[in-house]
C-alpha cells in the first residue's frame, strides 16, 4: 500500500540528501538535483510499485538526472566549485560517522575526482550499501558492469589516496 507522498518525503529526504551531496560537489548542484528528483518522484508517483523499495526507485531517478545533467553540460562547467572556501563548506556539511576528519575529507576529495559512473558506483555500494546486484538492477547495467565499475574506481582511489600518505 502507497503512502501518502508527505510520508516518503519525511522519511527519506536525509538519505536523498546524503547521496545528491555525494553525487555532486556543489551544494547549489546538490539542492538542485534533490529538487528536482522530488519534482519527478511526485509526478510519477503513480508508476511506483509499492511492493519494491521506495529507497531503490528514489535513488534511480536521482542517478538518472545526475546522468542527464552530467551528459548536458560539460562536467567542469557543473559540478566544479567556485573556490576552496566554498569546497571546504559542502565537505564539512556532509555528515560523516568518520573519527578522522582529515582522512574524511581526503577520501570524499578522492572520491569527487572519479568520473560520474565510477562515482556513481562507490557512492551507491559503500555510503548507501547496495549489493553489486542492486546497483546492477539501479543503474540498469549488468553485474560484470557493476564489479567492473567498482574495481576500476578502488583502483583509483588507492592511487589518489598513496598520494597523501
Amino acid at each position: 500500500m502507497k503512502k501518502p507522498i508527505e510520508k516518503y518525503i519525511s522519511e527519506y529526504s536525509l538519505a536523498l540528501t546524503k547521496l545528491c551531496i555525494s553525487l555532486t560537489d556543489r551544494r547549489e548542484d546538490a539542492e538542485d538535483l534533490f529538487q528536482t528528483t522530488w519534482e519527478k518522484a511526485i509526478r510519477n508517483i503513480r508508476r511506483y510499485d509499492a511492493e519494491k523499495p521506495f529507497e531503490k526507485w528514489l535513488f534511480a531517478i536521482c542517478v538518472n538526472t545526475y546522468r542527464d545533467k552530467v551528459r548536458r553540460y560539460e562536467r567542469g562547467k557543473i559540478w566544479k566549485f567556485p573556490s576552496a572556501e566554498e569546497q571546504e563548506k559542502v565537505i564539512i556539511s556532509i555528515p560523516s560517522e568518520e573519527k578522522d576528519a582529515d582522512t574524511s575529507i581526503v577520501l570524499k576529495d578522492a572520491v569527487k575526482k572519479l568520473t560520474p559512473p565510477l562515482r556513481e558506483a562507490i557512492v551507491l555500494y559503500y555510503y548507501r550499501g547496495y549489493s553489486v546486484l542492486e546497483l546492477a538492477e539501479l543503474l540498469n547495467i549488468p553485474e560484470g558492469t557493476v564489479k567492473s565499475r567498482l574495481s576500476t574506481a578502488r583502483k583509483q582511489l588507492r592511487k589518489e589516496l598513496s598520494e597523501y600518505e
